[in-house]
């Protein structure tokens, strides 16, 4: 049993934003339950409380958090657990931009690109737009992640959690459309990527994300 928080969270296994709350909920030990959507025995009461509609929404008591850079702060703000950000401003500051980059510059040509994943009705000039906005992103990301163990401060991090589902996907994504090797080009994010797996937290959202991968794969 973790930390007592008596929160709950709404919750996918595959959504990115979603699994970097996970993170932080886990590197933290909290106790906190979480609501499948799948389950469409939740989504009424989900529907009342989010009106954006949007995973992750975290609901502690009468306070309601949505977007997940959001509840991320909100749950080191509460002081629980072990706190993930550094305690220097300026390894604050480019903890912040990490996430930046990766939710603006990262998960919007991805986004375009999951939407392209069946090459039946695949737009190509589409995706090799998507793929020069993402390998441009990627290699700001190279610039200024840490490593080699963690992103910043050489501790986990909120930029952890943002950086490790990204990463998932950035690697799972490149061989659908021909990028067998995905890293090719990004040594810092490579190593940085194979390091920060092998903890605890990481680990498990990592396991998480595949097991999900491979059911939506499926069909």
């Amino acid at each position: 049993m973790g930390i007592p928080t008596g929160m709950k969270m709404y919750n996918s296994q595959l959504s990115p934003f979603a699994a970097r709350c996970r993170i932080a909920i886990y590197a933290k030990d909290l106790d906190v339950e979480l609501i499948d959507l799948a389950d469409p025995a939740h989504d009424e009461a989900f529907g009342r409380i989010a009106p954006m509609r949007k995973i992750p929404v975290l609901v502690d008591g009468g306070t309601v958090v949505p977007e997940s850079e959001t509840i991320c702060e909100y749950l080191d703000d509460k002081g629980l657990g072990v706190s993930l950000r550094p305690d220097d401003p300026a390894a604050i500051a480019r903890m912040r931009l990490i996430s930046r980059i990766a939710d603006l510059y990262v998960m919007d040509p991805m986004g375009e690109l999951f939407g392209q994943i069946n090459p039946a009705g695949r737009d190509q000039q589409l995706v090799a737009r998507e793929i020069a906005e993402l390998s441009k992103a990627m290699t700001w990301l190279e610039h200024y992640v840490g490593g080699p163990d963690f992103a910043v401060a050489g501790k986990l991090t909120l930029a952890d959690c943002e950086l490790v589902p990204v990463l998932f996907f950035f690697r799972e994504i490149g061989p659908m459309f021909g990028q067998a090797q995905p890293f090719v080009g990004l040594p810092r994010l490579e190593a940085y990527y194979n390091a920060i797996r092998r903890h605890p937290a990481a680990g498990k959202v990592l396991a998480e994300l595949d097991e999900a991968m491979k059911r939506m794969m499926a069909g």
